[in-house]
This record gives C-alpha cells, sequence and structure tokens, in this order.
C-alpha cells in the first residue's frame, strides 16, 4: 500500500502500463487531481474519470488500500489538512450542508487557482523565458495535439516568429529535428497516447543543447517529466479529450512569445 501521496503518485506511474483501460482512465484521473480527492467521494470521481464507482473501490484495493475511504485518507493527510471532511450523510446530488458547502467552494476556489496559474504570465514565465529568444521554434505534436500544434504555429507565424510545425515523424519532419539550429528552441505538445512525436523532438532538443518546452495532458505522460514541462489535465469524454484549457494555455503561451523580431514563417511539415 502507498503510505502517502507521494508513493501513491510514484505508483500510478509505474504501473500506468499494467492497468485495464477503465483503470489508466482512473489512473490518469487521480494522478492530475489528486488535490482534489479529499472532497469527492468514490461516486464523483467515477463520474469525473468516466468510469463505474465499483472500479473506484476496486481500483483503490488493488493498489493496497482496504478501499476508497482509505485512500482518500491517506491524500487528505499530505494535500489538505486544513480542510474539513466532506460530510457522511452528505449523498450524490442531495443539497450540501454548511461545512459541505464551504469545502465544496474552497475545492473550487483551489482549481481556479490552479488554472489561473497556468494561464497568467508566473505559470508560463518559465517557458517564455526559454522560448522567447530562441529561433526558429518548432513546434511539435501528433493525434489530438495537431490542432494545438496548428494553432500555436499561426499564432507565431503572424506574430513575425520563425517557426515550423512537426506532426509526424516522417522525412521533413525528422529533417526539422534533426538539424535543429543552435539558436532554435522546442515546444512540444502531448495528448493521451499519441507522444512519440513530442518525445522525439524533446530528445532532439536535448541533443542539440536547445531548450524544450512541453505541454502535456497528463503527468502521467513520458513526457511531463521534462523541466520545462507544464501539465494541463484534459477531460476525457467518448474516448477524446475535452481541450479547451490547453487551448487556453496554448494562446496565453504564443502571446507571450509573440513579440519578437519580425521574420517570416516557415512551413509546416508532417501535415
Amino acid at each position: 500500500m502507498p503510505p502517502d501521496v507521494h508513493a501513491l503518485a510514484e505508483r500510478l506511474r509505474r504501473d500506468y502500463d499494467r492497468f485495464s483501460p477503465a483503470q489508466q482512465s482512473l489512473a490518469r484521473y487521480l494522478a492530475d487531481h489528486l488535490a482534489d480527492i479529499p472532497l469527492m467521494s468514490a461516486h464523483e470521481v467515477a463520474s469525473s474519470a468516466h468510469c463505474r464507482p465499483a472500479t473506484v473501490g476496486r481500483f483503490a484495493q488493488a493498489l493496497g488500500y482496504a478501499g476508497y475511504p482509505e485512500m482518500q485518507r491517506v491524500v487528505r493527510r499530505a494535500q489538505r489538512p486544513g480542510l474539513p471532511p466532506r460530510p457522511a450523510e452528505r449523498q450524490l446530488g442531495l443539497p450540501l450542508s454548511a461545512e459541505g458547502l464551504d469545502a465544496a467552494l474552497a475545492a473550487e476556489r483551489l482549481a481556479l487557482e490552479d488554472a489561473a496559474e497556468r494561464l497568467t504570465a508566473p505559470g508560463l514565465a518559465p517557458l517564455v523565458a526559454a522560448l522567447a529568444p530562441r529561433t526558429p521554434l518548432v513546434v511539435a505534436g501528433e493525434g489530438h495535439a495537431r490542432p494545438l500544434v496548428t494553432l500555436a504555429q499561426e499564432r507565431l507565424g503572424r506574430a513575425g516568429r520563425a517557426v515550423a510545425a512537426v506532426t509526424a515523424l516522417d522525412p521533413p519532419g525528422r529533417a526539422w529535428l534533426d538539424a535543429l539550429a543552435p539558436d532554435g528552441g522546442v515546444l512540444a505538445i502531448a495528448i493521451g497516447r499519441d507522444v512519440g512525436v513530442a518525445q522525439t523532438a524533446v530528445a532532439a532538443a536535448r541533443a542539440a543543447g536547445v531548450p524544450a518546452a512541453v505541454l502535456v495532458d497528463s503527468s502521467l505522460s513520458p513526457v511531463a517529466r521534462s523541466p520545462l514541462a507544464r501539465v494541463v489535465p484534459a477531460d476525457t469524454r467518448n474516448g477524446a479529450p475535452s481541450l479547451v484549457a490547453m487551448v487556453a494555455v496554448v494562446q496565453a503561451l504564443a502571446g507571450a512569445l509573440a513579440p519578437a523580431p519580425s521574420r517570416p514563417g516557415l512551413a509546416a511539415v508532417g501535415a
């Protein structure tokens, strides 16, 4: 049994590939929303992770806990010792008590503060500082990340940044990654399991000695371990992620990177 929240997060990351599809969906949600777990019932976690409530309990047991309440207590001790537990009589769908309402509002406030931190200058400052002086800038990603790559390329190109989009590991895409300019930089975007292009771009940047910033939808993703990674959790529905938050972050980052010497944009590759 993972004895604390750090051990739990490491267990989710280490064993992710061994989980069933339903467990993987649940593991992604737990890993990216650990701070919210103390204030959520098993039914609410199941609803958010799009699995059955029984899966939540069984998954907690598979991790070594007696059940979801024990896992919840472990997280609560580390994450939010000052917040009161949700009242036992509170049932899903029924009105909140005063104490439950305070706890729910506290959870919403923390979630909003987290989102604001991702979108405002302080949250993006390290990425902006690393990429602002770099040219050309290679934006890389595949699958669900392709529209975000295109969005970043268009925004930066209109602002006069020299930018190339790599959305596949075909010869043109590999050519860009294999020949990164010494003054260049990489912005990698990874959504779901489609991380090959982002991983290759980050590795290419490391080999070339240039900075690589990463936007990723889960802390369980292998590219989330990059020093300049920012996790923007996506809400997965019907097998496809909701990218509202990620789009907002890409727009904010592109806006912060926009002021740059005017240079012609570069063509997209791998489309």
